[in-house]
């Protein structure tokens, strides 16, 4: 709970013909961080790094087919199930014997719907500008070659409108008649002479000419036989759409399984670049944590003595020089999976470094009930919570708002405040309103204890990684908590004792443990930079100082809260006894401090988490176990 999970490296040897099996049960498994193999074992000729590209490369081209037939078909992607999953190195040339031709036949139909429907709109421009031309009466012939006149038919873009119409050059002529799918026809007439100022015009509004041929002589008729074969083209596209529906009610769910399938098999792929193998079998080597080793091990005795598993501990690795940082660090929170994921926007922790998941969940809600104390607020949160609770992407903020709710509630009733109201229900502890000096001092006292764990964490951690001089003389080491504490307990008891302790006595507790810290890490070398080790001892004192004061926060914003909720019925109860305005006033002023002061608070509690607490012992950055399946 409070480390890491144990990790053990996993080399697992076994023969070619079972390669496919082992790799299915490892897909099964997925408890498994493949490592590339070649960093653990040396090997001689003969014996090399699995060559597997081609296999990628065909899933890779059969990945983008099956997508792109989805696309064109409509089709969502499937909710993902391993059941359908089938891991096999001859897994693509199945699926490519399966779904080629389907997927070959989806993209000619729609390629021809798409000619079609281009045909269509080019056909009914040309119907439109020959009903134009015999509206207006004009002559064909003057469309085809003149001696003294240029005539021309065509469409612009709907947003050069305005352009074309601001055109009035003597000698041009130019008639927009009607709009036509964000098109606008016109028709154009330019004496000779001005024909390279006129076809500047065009271009510049981005003209299309729409030819007509040469043998049109009845308008008419050439307008029924354009018809003619616009509705012989649609009658044709929707057979093709008819033909893409059976398509799609038969292979649709085919397809998004393929596609799931394909992806998956695809990660296999890639991770069998990092097995070496040899004329005799394959070897995988892997990190697993403690707890999934036993049921590794069981799921492999179905290859009956086709394989071999050996197995160790990283501290093994360790002891050979094997940097803790190359070791993955899993955490593995079922209950506090929302807190695990909202502390890696800080970091992951470094194998065998402190996990502070749990403490960071127990103080993070109380730290947000003591700032957020209202019954009927948290009560508002945890309803808020609870919608978000129903949405799968949300889930995660709903559950800590959830908790973060039901923490406002339980220090509401300490508190007695129930809506901003301070008169309804008795406090069982105290009324920070009425008792603001002890509020404080329960905020400061909440954050000596936090900043206290985090450097009692802090030599736990050092002690268990045997660095047995940073867990004494470090800057959060054993010497700085009793420096702390000594600093701490002369300050109390001269408020509370009115103790006169002489400033030798003062000088003596401010100043020995600071130089033994100094002594210790010249003597021992915790520190190789000198200027480092003096000024140590200044950020030692700087920032115990401003840590702890840091912590004066959750005192103000819960005053800040319980002031919010009053101004809210102060402003209400001013504006007389105007039907409805008052209540309105007072359930919008509550919600508004639901959602202000929620998201305040949350981020003030977080930073002190972040910034005063985790900085005690938050010192080494780890890396992340990235199983080859992701936990659901």
């Amino acid at each position: 709970m409070f480390f890491p999970k144990k990790m053990y490296m996993v080399r697992i040897f076994v023969i070619d013909e079972f390669l496919d099996k082992l790799c299915e049960i490892l897909y099964e498994f997925g408890f498994i961080e493949i490592n590339r193999a070649s960093r653990f074992i040396s090997y001689k000729d003969g014996v090399h790094l699995l060559d597997n590209s081609n296999l990628i490369r065909e899933c890779e081209e059969l990945k983008a087919d099956v997508k792109e037939a989805m696309s064109l078909l409509g089709v969502p992607p499937l909710r993902k199930d391993d059941s359908l999953v089938k891991i096999s190195t001859g897994a693509m040339e199945e699926l490519k014997e399966e779904y080629t031709e389907v997927i070959s036949q989806i993209k000619n139909l729609t390629q021809c719907i798409k000619d079609n429907d281009k045909k269509i709109k080019t056909l009914t421009m040309r119907a439109t500008i020959l009903n134009v031309i015999g509206e207006r009466g004009v002559n064909l012939d003057s469309f085809r070659k003149s001696e003294n006149i240029i005539v021309k038919a065509g469409v612009i873009p709907k947003e050069h409108l305005k352009d074309i119409k601001s055109i009035h050059e003597e000698g041009i002529v130019i008639e927009v008649t009607e709009e036509f799918m964000g098109n606008v026809f016109l028709l154009c007439v330019a004496l000779k002479e001005k024909e390279k100022r006129f076809i500047e015009i065009l271009k510049s509004v981005k003209f299309k000419d729409i030819s007509l041929d040469s043998d049109i002589t009845d308008i008419d008729r050439s307008i029924s036989s354009l018809e003619l074969e616009i509705w012989r083209l649609r009658e044709e596209s929707a057979n093709y759409r008819r033909q893409l529906n059976s398509i799609r009610q038969k292979y649709s769910v085919k397809l998004a399984q393929a596609l799931w399938m394909i992806e998956e098999n695809e990660k296999i792929y890639r991770v069998m670049g990092k097995f070496i193998a040899s004329a005799r079998g394959h070897v995988i080597i892997g990190w697993v944590p403690e707890t999934k080793i036993t049921f590794l091990e069981n799921k492999l005795k179905g290859l009956k003595g086709a394989f071999y598993i050996d197995k160790s501990p990283a501290e093994y690795f360790m002891s050979r020089g094997l940097h803790i940082k190359d070791i993955p660090s899993y955490l593995g929170h079922k209950f506090l999976g929302p807190f695990e994921r909202m502390l890696k926007f800080y970091g992951i922790p470094a194998y065998r470094h402190i996990d502070p998941t749990f403490l960071m969940a127990v103080s993070f809600v109380v730290m947000f009930g003591m700032m957020f104390g209202d019954v009927g607020h948290g009560l508002g949160l945890l309803a808020f919570g609870g919608v978000l609770n129903f949405f799968k992407t949300l889930r995660d903020a709903g559950r800590i708002l959830i908790l973060c709710g039901f923490s406002g509630m339980v220090f509401g009733i300490l508190f007695g405040s129930f809506f901003g109201k301070e008169d309804i229900i008795f406090p069982l502890w105290f009324n920070p309103s009425f008792n603001p000096k002890k509020f404080l001092v329960v905020g400061i006292g909440f954050g000596v204890a936090m900043i206290s764990l985090g450097i009692v964490l802090n030599i736990i951690q050092n002690i268990r990684n045997r660095h047995v001089k940073e867990a004494i003389f470090s800057q959060w080491g054993i010497i700085s908590i009793v420096f702390y504490w000594l600093i701490l307990y002369v300050a109390v008891a001269s408020v509370r004792y009115h103790l006169n302790i002489p400033g030798v006595w003062i000088m003596i507790f401010f100043l020995l443990p600071l130089f033994v810290i100094v002594f210790g890490n010249l003597l021992w070398k915790c520190k190789n930079d000198l200027a480092d080790v003096i000024f140590t001892p200044v950020e030692i004192v700087m920032s115990l100082l401003t840590n702890t004061i840091s912590f004066i926060r959750v005192a103000a914003f819960g005053l800040a809260h319980a002031a919010l909720g009053a101004c809210v019925y102060l402003v209400a109860y001013s504006i007389g006894n105007i039907a409805g305005l008052k209540m309105s006033l007072i359930v919008e002023g509550n919600i508004g401090i639901i959602l202000f002061e929620g998201l305040i608070v949350f981020i003030q509690a977080l930073r002190l988490e972040f910034y005063e607490f985790f900085s005690k012992f938050f010192i080494l950055q780890g890396r992340e176990f990235k199983p080859l399946k992701e936990r659901r």
